[in-house]
């Protein structure tokens, strides 16, 4: 029986709606049994005659693989998640099918990992890797080369090149705002602009950005969409620099109840938590501060982040 990709993401957005971590990864497991079972080829081999197998890669295995990849990055549990990206990399890589847009966003998405396990170079050679392939595929889609303009920008931005990462996103921006499709990449597009012109000291523009950020995410899902703390975090950040500490406050604990909705106690809410921590030091609020603390350090430990 072939795999049904459009029914497969039907019922993961209901899964990602419903909130439910646990359910989520176990439709995913459920989910990458049924496409290896079903070994349906979707995609036409144009590799070596004489070397490659006489199907094509299983699309429905590479796109559950993709999905559960995301899933676990989003959790922080990196191994698992490269483990997915590579067992989508050797589908299309056993056809000889490195050439093809589907195989250039599969390294796009692990490189993304790579960044948040704190290793941006690299991430940066992979995002380059991803960017040499797409250069020769004149048909790739806008999101997929908007994805690549921002996470290059990203890893540019751990480099500590905001100059260079600024360039990525405005290369991105008027990809993701003609088409109102984008809207969350348009809001996380200005978010990372916001980081990258905060890196610089540009105080205005930081301001500027982070306000299209947050008009545009804060009314998305009703604001729970997984972007929208991020925004939330930078702002706050912004305002504890400029001594409100109460409001950057209000940013940290509203972005850390929306992490751990979307995605639990991940590394992002760790540092959520010591993001509420240092504004309750400021606030003179010492217990809860260290409350915070030791829940971010609690955390990192479980994850082995320490």
């Amino acid at each position: 029986m072939a795999f049904d990709l459009q029914k497969f993401y039907t019922r993961l957005d209901a899964h990602y709606a419903a909130l439910n971590i646990p359910a989520t990864e176990q439709f995913l497991l459920q989910s990458r049994q049924a496409a290896l079972q079903a070994g349906e080829p979707e995609l036409v081999r144009d590799g070596c005659p004489a070397c490659a197998p006489p199907a094509g890669p299983n699309g429905a295995l590479v796109a559950v693989c993709n999905e559960l990849a995301c899933f676990y990055r989003g959790l922080s549990r990196w191994q698992e998640s490269l483990e997915q990206f590579t067992t989508a990399q050797q589908e299309f890589e056993q056809y000889y099918q490195t050439a093809t847009p589907q195989y250039a966003t599969v390294l796009l998405n692990k490189a993304g990992t790579y960044r948040y396990m704190g290793q941006p170079q690299q991430a940066l050679e992979l995002f380059e890797k991803a960017q040499g392939i797409l250069a020769r595929c004149p048909d790739t889609a806008p999101g997929v080369l908007a994805g690549l303009a921002n996470n290059t920008g990203l890893a540019l931005l751990d480099l500590g090149r905001p100059q260079q990462a600024i360039e990525q996103f405005l290369a991105a921006l008027p990809i993701v705002q003609a088409d109102p499709a984008m809207i969350v990449e348009q809001g996380s597009t200005w978010n990372n602009l916001a980081a990258a012109y905060d890196r610089l000291g540009d105080a205005e523009n930081t301001a500027k950005a982070l306000d299209r950020a947050v008009e545009i995410l804060s009314k998305l899902d009703c604001g729970h969409n997984p972007h929208y703390p991020a925004a939330l975090n930078m702002r706050g950040v912004h305002a504890y620099r400029a001594g409100r500490y109460a409001d950057a406050l209000q940013d940290f604990e509203q972005a850390l109840q929306i992490t751990a909705m979307v995605y639990g106690e991940n590394i992002e809410y760790a540092a959520g938590c010591d993001n509420c921590a240092a504004a309750c030091r400021a606030l003179q609020q010492t217990a809860k501060a260290e409350a915070y603390a030791a829940r971010a350090a609690a955390i990192r430990e479980r994850l082995g982040a320490v």
